[in-house]
């Protein structure tokens, strides 16, 4: 039970370490340099450049409505962490600005040999921000909220829909900063999108998970209903037991990794778990 506890406090510790991390690079490359790389935070940018309302507080405004609607969706179950991850993104945005007064100042961004600056680094910097968000249960609202409405009522895959909206961001930010910036807001977004992928679970955009249970049923459920995917289903024989087992496989994306693990663990702590490298994957729900 200590251990328990103490795994829980860390995993907000870290929650909070990536928010910080993100709220760095929001402040000191993305709003000074005017990128707008999709989601949440893209929108908060547009928002506080029309209207001078601080990004912290538009970051807040526009996700808890989709957090509020994500726990009608989707249940109350849809997680603390999540509201943890929204509310401190918001908060620590204007707590690095307090913290550091001149942190839009630090780089010189009318100086356009600094430009290329924002996409690169303010990608890995929030990359590993949100990362450590993601890879301890978290996540910071916004795009995630939405793309899972759309994938439980529409039944557009979260890859679609993070595209369609990332994209429908980004074009804004086109019309309102000019299509230079959009196009650096693309090379940020796929710089965060890279480094968060490292940070969850290592190389590759997919992995193969294969899972031995004694609860074949509930299994099925949680990747048919809970993450939205199919795969395949065996029977096998343990080698020292000689008892009969079955033994799922499925290929998920970097993102679904640890909603599944979390959830099997739930339904059955013996299940013995295989993750595994997938070099490429070709087919219904992950060629686009």
């Amino acid at each position: 039970m200590k251990r328990k506890r103490i795994k829980v406090l860390m995993e907000y510790l870290n929650i909070f370490i990536g928010t910080v991390i993100a709220s760095i690079a929001i402040n000191m490359f993305l709003v000074p340099s005017q990128l707008a790389p999709g989601g949440a935070t893209g929108m908060a940018i547009l928002i506080n450049h029309l209207t001078n309302i601080s990004v912290g507080s538009i970051i807040f405004m526009i996700n808890i409505p989709l957090f509020l609607i994500g726990i009608k969706v989707f249940g109350k179950e849809y997680g603390l962490k999540t509201l943890v991850g929204i509310s401190l993104l918001a908060l620590n945005v204007e707590l690095v600005k307090e913290v550091v007064p001149q942190i839009n100042k630090i780089i010189d961004f009318s100086n356009s040999g600094n430009t290329i600056l924002a996409p690169l680094y303010g990608g890995i910097l929030n990359g590993i921000g949100l990362g450590l968000v993601i890879k301890n249960g978290g996540t910071t609202g916004g795009s995630d909220i939405i793309a899972g409405i759309f994938n439980k009522y529409f039944k557009i895959s979260m890859g679609q829909s993070f595209i369609m909206i990332d994209s429908l961001v980004i074009i804004t930010a086109g019309f309102i900063f000019g299509v230079e910036k959009a196009l650096f807001a693309l090379i940020n977004l796929y710089t965060t999108g890279i480094v968060i992928n490292k940070i969850i679970i290592g190389l590759g955009n997919a992995k193969m998970v294969c899972i031995t249970t004694s609860k074949i049923e509930l299994v099925r459920k949680i990747i048919i209903e809970d993450i939205g995917k199919t795969g395949n289903y065996y029977k096998a024989e343990g080698l020292y037991t000689k008892q009969e087992r079955d033994i799922v496989t499925v290929v998920l994306r970097n993102k679904e990794i640890y909603l599944l693990k979390e959830l099997i663990s739930e339904v059955d702590k013996e299940a013995f778990v295989v993750v595994s490298e997938v070099h490429e994957v070709l087919g219904r729900g992950y060629t686009f």
